[in-house]
């Protein structure tokens, strides 16, 4: 399974990289490798997904970025991604249709995206 680091995913997630660095900085979301402070963080396919979902959220719904967050989560975990949140509200994803959307962003993506340099320049 492929992992991408932040910049390929900001440009597939369409939103600044400081956003997207700011959110997985303030937040605590699972499938995100960061082993160590300057190692770069690497995303997976579902990461990025969830990450849309949430984007989606909060763009589209004005949700704060925490309740996007759970919001997303828990349709995320939802059997064929149909979530009842009360008995007269329903919220309801396209699993299938969000991964291809993800996946063509993606691919998209890895043409476009800069790779971030680490560490300092090199002396002239």
């Amino acid at each position: 399974m492929p992992l991408y680091n932040t910049a390929t995913a900001a440009v597939a997630l369409g939103v600044p990289p400081k956003w997207l660095d700011n959110l997985l900085s303030h937040n605590e979301i699972t499938g995100l490798q960061n082993n160590a402070q300057g190692v770069s963080r690497r995303l997976s396919v579902e990461t990025i997904a969830f990450l849309m979902l949430t984007r989606e959220l909060i763009g589209r719904m004005g949700l704060a970025a925490p309740t996007a967050l759970a919001v997303a989560r828990r349709l995320i975990d939802a059997p064929e991604g149909d979530l009842s949140l009360s008995p007269w509200l329903r919220m309801t994803f396209q699993p299938s249709a969000l991964h291809a959307e993800v996946l063509t962003r993606l691919r998209r993506a890895v043409e476009t995206a800069p790779t971030p340099r680490r560490g300092r320049p090199p002396k002239r």
